[in-house]
């Protein structure tokens, strides 16, 4: 079901993990999705909330995406939801850089967060999260609000574990965030850049690097999609630009006619890519629960040290 590397970090999550306790973030539908298609993973990332995804996504067997509002919280969780996440192949969406307050509200309560203020970003943890999308994008208002810090231990764990197995931890740790970046289809150089900001700060993705590296189906499924939605364009509106093309590309700038044609063309493109999005993810839930019934229980782990942050 996993692949080597994907195992190795689902070990080492279990391993660092305590026993669960009441987890902090909210997770429920999406009201801006279509009935049973999303779901909001709301405030900060706690023990127990990988049980909560779990069973919530399990039980809602036509989630396909995740909106992800959320400043971040315990690793382990954050990995171990990435994980399943992925395995489930399901999108992943991050509030946007907004240009006014008003639409910042406006995104707000249209995916009904309850504490906005707060929680509109996707940082920390919740970074680990977005990328395992199969579809990574920003809720439509501009860029995504990403932002990235090196995982830590806190002041309380580093006491209780002395220095020698806090290090140890520490380093196991930067390699397993390093392999699941990778297996996540993050570049090289993130890792790096993680490790660069301390904890007490933030390092926010630009937008550049947003549109570069992240947005949009990962490389594995990007000839795939391109395949099936390059044939779903509205054949009439590819006639029309045809015929139209010369003329309405002077009149483009004062939103001629080219402008509505592409504009009709990227609806339907759209449309198209979330129709594939919904296909995928229950094409891999399916797989998935063949999965589960044919595997034996798997061994616990408790009594660990806890999970950076």
């Amino acid at each position: 079901m996993f692949d080597s590397q994907l195992r190795a970090v689902v070990v080492f999550a279990a391993w660092v993990l305590t026993s669960a306790t009441a987890g902090a973030a909210d997770i429920r539908a999406d009201p801006s999705a279509a009935a049973g298609m999303g779901a909001v993973l709301e405030g900060k990332i706690e023990s127990g909330d990988f049980e909560k995804f779990k069973n919530f996504v399990l039980e809602n067997n036509k989630t396909a995406e995740i909106y992800l509002a959320s400043p971040g919280g315990n690793l382990a969780e954050a990995l171990k939801i990435g994980i399943l996440a992925r395995m489930l192949k399901l999108s992943t969406v991050a509030p946007s850089k907004t240009l006014t307050n008003y639409s910042r509200e406006l995104a707000a309560a249209q995916h009904n967060l309850q504490h906005a203020k707060a929680n509109y970003m996707c940082a920390s943890g919740c970074f680990f999260i977005f990328v395992a999308g199969i579809n990574r994008r920003s809720d439509g208002l501009g860029p995504a609000i990403l932002g990235i810090h090196r995982p830590f231990l806190t002041a309380n764990d580093m006491k209780r574990l002395g220095y020698d197995q806090a290090a140890a931890i520490a380093d196991r740790t930067r390699s397993t965030v390093a392999r699941y970046l990778s297996v996540m289809d993050v570049p090289g150089g993130y890792i790096t850049a993680m490790y660069s900001v301390s904890p007490g700060r933030i390092q926010w993705i630009r937008n550049d690097q947003f549109d570069a590296d992240f947005k949009g189906f990962i490389p594995e499924l990007r000839d795939e999609v391109d395949a099936k939605c390059e044939n779903h364009t509205n054949p009439a509106a590819n006639a029309e630009q045809e015929i139209l093309g010369p003329i309405a590309g002077e009149q483009a700038p004062s939103g001629g006619l080219t402008s509505g044609v592409l504009l009709k063309q990227r609806q339907t493109r759209l449309h198209c890519e979330r129709d594939f999005e919904v296909e995928v993810a229950l094409h891999a839930r399916q797989e998935f629960a063949k999965s589960r019934n044919s595997q034996s229980d798997r061994p616990t782990y408790k009594g660990m040290p806890p999970a950076a942050h």
